[in-house]
């Protein structure tokens, strides 16, 4: 069976929805005529039994009357009127020691004897024994048998007759879409199915490139108001002419673990977006509280790092700080959009954070921050920019945790990564 169906699915479409349908066909005819033969065989049974059944009763009547007679002559034609009939093949009397009173006909292999009592005055004076033939009958069931099967062969063939034209013209639509492909992919297959061939081109297409990329299909996260602290690094560009290679892994290394460090307390996403320039982007709900507050809490932990580096490394860590909201996200592979739209946001930002100005510097927009201004105080530059001012003192007391965690990163234990030392 599996050895036909392998060999099946290797076969040209047409062959094989003409095939699958002719044994569809086949398969549903064959069901209904042994459904038929099985309810033709009962009725036919039933029919015969019933008037065997009588047939005999009236015999041993006829037979009692005639033994009563003492007419053995009667009792003979009696029995060769019932063995002449086409239904039954023998009969005969016996008397009550089984003895052989008279019989006609020939007993056959295969006949159903019924039997029935010849009473004479009340009294029992032996039994006949009518044999049925079923031999007619179970040939008039086989030729219908064979007859509905023949039918059913017929009726398949004209299925596979009408079915295979239909799948020619399915396949050489197929083959069609097939040759285009060929020209994109320059795959070959070795089957010879239609489908098969098909589905090998369409598998050596670069499906990934063509997928939709519908803005409705991607995270809302990259179409809410994103806080966004932006890190100029001044000092990274004289560094990388004065400091030998070694060194400057190390202070580009320490940069990033602070860096890395601020952003995980507080949800943030970090990034390089320009040249000695980094962002970190805040969005969606967090436990620490709004973007801009989680944005300028993250900017204070990397000022007050910064000077701890400063006294360890005797290297410049201080960067310009900035923070701003956008309407959009940073977007993603998925979705360029919000990337692109978040540009000019940034080099708003990156103005106000190379200017020559001590503090963590806000836009107007995220000055306006509620969850911002409940925890921190604002200082007023002018009408375009603000700074952040002092913080009250429960707030101040987390950061203050909080950057001690920093400090154990600036000089983590050999063979630990920055993740071992905080809750992220």
């Amino acid at each position: 069976m599996n050895r036909l169906l392998h060999r099946l699915r290797n076969q040209p479409l047409s062959q094989q929805l003409a095939l699958s349908a002719a044994g569809c066909c086949l398969l549903t005819t064959l069901t209904l005529v042994l459904v038929a033969a099985k309810a033709t065989h009962s009725i036919q049974n039933t029919t015969l039994i019933e008037h065997a059944r009588a047939a005999a009763a009236q015999l041993a009547a006829r037979a009692g009357t005639e033994l009563s007679a003492g007419d053995r002559l009667g009792l003979a034609a009696e029995l060769q009127f019932y063995a002449d009939q086409t239904l039954f093949v023998a009969a005969r009397v016996l008397d009550v020691e089984d003895m052989e009173l008279a019989t006609r006909g020939q007993i056959m292999y295969g006949s159903r004897a019924f039997q029935r009592p010849v009473v004479i005055d009340g009294n029992t004076a032996g039994r006949i024994e009518l044999y049925l033939d079923l031999s007619e009958q179970r040939g008039a069931l086989e030729t219908l048998i064979w007859g509905l099967v023949a039918l059913s062969a017929l009726l398949s063939i004209a299925v596979y007759a009408l079915t295979r034209p239909v799948g020619q013209k399915l396949a050489s639509n197929i083959s069609e879409a097939v040759a285009q492909l060929d020209a994109v992919t320059g795959e070959d297959s070795a089957s010879i199915n239609e489908v098969h061939k098909l589905q090998d081109r369409i598998n050596a297409l670069p499906l990934e490139l063509l997928k939709s990329r519908d803005p409705s299909n991607h995270g809302e996260e990259h179409y809410t108001d994103t806080a966004i602290l932006c890190i100029s690094l001044k000092h990274l560009p004289g560094y990388l002419d004065t400091l030998d290679e070694s060194r400057l892994q190390q202070y580009v290394s320490v940069l990033h673990r602070m860096a890395y460090g601020c952003a995980g307390f507080y949800g943030g996403d970090l990034s390089v977006v320009r040249q000695f320039t980094l962002a970190i982007y805040f969005s969606s709900d967090h436990p620490s509280g709004s973007p801009v507050l989680r944005a300028a809490s993250c900017a204070w932990l990397l000022s007050q790092s910064s000077k701890m580096a400063e006294k360890q490394d005797r290297l410049s860590f201080t960067a310009g700080l900035a923070i701003g909201v956008s309407e959009l996200g940073q977007g993603d592979d998925n979705d360029i959009y919000p990337g692109l739209y978040v540009q000019s946001t940034l080099d708003e930002l990156l103005d106000l954070a190379n200017q020559q100005v001590e503090g963590i510097l806000l836009s107007s927009y995220a000055a306006e921050d509620d969850g911002l201004a409940t925890h921190m105080g604002i200082d007023v530059i002018d009408e375009k920019w603000m700074a952040l001012g002092e913080i009250s003192g429960a707030h101040l007391d987390l950061l203050e945790r909080q950057l001690q965690l920093i400090k154990r990163m600036i000089t983590p234990p050999d063979g630990d990564t920055p993740q071992g030392f905080l809750p992220f």
